[in-house]
């Protein structure tokens, strides 16, 4: 596959890749091999993750698992060159995973080489705070190496057996895939201000019902719910890794009323924001890698 592919982030466990497909085709990839444990965010594009005889579409809000010692090859699905965030793990960190996430039945079947799930906000958050530090080089490497285990813990919780959406189908990727990719982006550079359906359905160029109805086709949730969880989401990972304030972390992350941030928090998270903060959150331990 011609594509260009520059290593972002190196750390002592993974390296953070970014993956710009060059193909200028609809065609598919000679058979590829992978060695390492992989999670890769589709930021733009669509196609097709071919591997033991499964067929795994790839789009914006989707993460690709993919585990080592498999052939794939990758079909592109439209004239889109697709974009990804790879992170990529070292072979000797893939043990420890295994180790520290052994109830996950990916790891214990054989069969089951690679999988697809559809993120969240939460999830899409992470994922941009992440490529943001990188690409601005600003993130500490503990800051870095924390969101990269946020993402881990995340993605693995959420894996279930693949089923392809029916009602995302070719021509719906087609006509509104970017539609959707600028809305995500939008809100993750935005999601502290107070945003409007008209401004969002305006900077993607389409009315505000159209979007409302796409949106919620791609996304499973309306846009204000994207929004809140997206507020949510990143007031949980400042709890976790400040000594801010409540208050401030609650307004910082674009809640007006502090009452209502308390009351959402507890709702999504079953624990009030004080009581979140001080809960244990174990990540594997790095230290073990030889």
């Amino acid at each position: 596959m011609q594509a260009d592919i520059h290593t972002l982030f190196q750390s002592d466990f993974y390296r953070i890749l970014d993956f710009r497909c060059r193909c200028t085709e609809c065609t598919t990839s000679k058979p590829e091999y992978s060695d390492t444990f992989g999670i890769s965010f589709v930021r733009k594009g669509n196609f097709l993750f071919n591997v033991f005889r499964h067929s795994l579409d790839s789009y914006n809000g989707c993460v690709l698992i993919t585990k080592p010692g498999f052939e794939r090859t990758v079909t592109h699905a439209h004239s889109v060159p697709d974009q990804c965030t790879i992170l990529e793990f070292h072979k000797d960190f893939f043990s420890i995973i295994k180790k520290h996430y052994k109830h996950c039945r990916f790891f214990h079947d054989a069969d089951w080489h690679s999988t697809l799930i559809r993120t969240n906000a939460s999830t899409e958050l992470l994922h941009y705070m992440a490529w943001q530090l990188v690409n601005t080089r600003k993130g500490s490497k503990l800051q870095i190496d924390n969101l990269v285990l946020e993402i881990m813990d995340k993605v693995l919780g959420e894996i279930t057996d693949y089923h392809p959406d029916p009602a995302i189908n070719s021509k719906m990727k087609k006509n509104h895939l970017q539609t959707i990719e600028r809305a995500k982006e939008y809100i993750t550079n935005n999601f502290t201000t107070d945003i409007s359906l008209m401004e969002l359905a305006s900077f993607c160029y389409v009315s505000p019902f159209h979007f409302s109805r796409i949106f919620r086709t791609f996304t499973k949730v309306p846009p204000h719910q994207y929004l809140a969880d997206t507020r949510l989401q990143h007031a949980a990972l400042m709890l976790r890794t400040t000594n801010s304030p409540v208050a401030d972390i609650a307004f910082s992350s674009g809640f007006n009323s502090i009452e209502y941030f308390n009351s959402a928090f507890k709702k999504k998270y079953d624990s009030a924001p004080g009581s979140f903060r001080n809960q244990e959150f174990r990540f594997p331990v790095i230290s073990k890698i030889s």
